[in-house]
């Protein structure tokens, strides 16, 4: 997996950046690749796992942790290019203007919004005690809890960097 990285290997040739950023891309690249060899091994899991909810579960961390390795190699590239030369890779984005008018409200609505359907998850996350040790719906709810958490923490990035 470590290919997904050479154009930020390419990018540090290229731009002639700093030892901090170089350092700072290295060590993004040493760990997207042991994040590589992680997802080849719940790769291999899924695979050969016999267990219909070991996949399954197996089958989420993956979603995430395939996301985790790109969002590694778009900061090492973002990082790399730097802002004036742009990376020709996919790259975490540079931060613009503000957020302005309809843009900022829509932001604080969808922030109540995810405020809100965390207090309603943890309302069914109570209902489900009773099967947490026969179904995976327990789990499910308490994945859905944590990744409201994330969207409001995003959502007040936003709101909090960008007026």
């Amino acid at each position: 997996m470590t290919e997904t990285f050479d154009n930020a290997l390419e990018g540090l040739r290229m731009t002639g950046a700093s030892v901090d950023t170089r350092d700072m891309v290295q060590l993004l690249v040493r760990h997207g690749a042991e994040e590589g060899q992680l997802l080849a091994t719940y790769e291999k899991l899924a695979d050969e796992s016999a267990d219909e909810a070991t996949r399954y579960v197996i089958g989420l961390i993956l979603e995430d942790e395939r996301r985790h390795h790109r969002l590694l190699a778009e900061l090492a590239n973002a990082m790399a290019w730097d802002i004036s030369s742009g990376s020709p890779e996919p790259a975490t984005p540079w931060l613009a203007g503000p957020l302005t008018g309809a843009l900022l409200d829509q932001t604080r609505t969808l922030l109540e919004a995810e405020e809100t359907d965390e207090r309603e998850l943890r309302k069914i996350r109570r209902r489900l005690r009773p099967y947490e040790r026969t179904t995976l719906w327990a789990l499910m709810i308490d994945m859905m809890i944590m990744d409201t958490k994330k969207h409001a923490a995003m959502l007040r990035f936003l709101e909090r960097t960008r007026n």
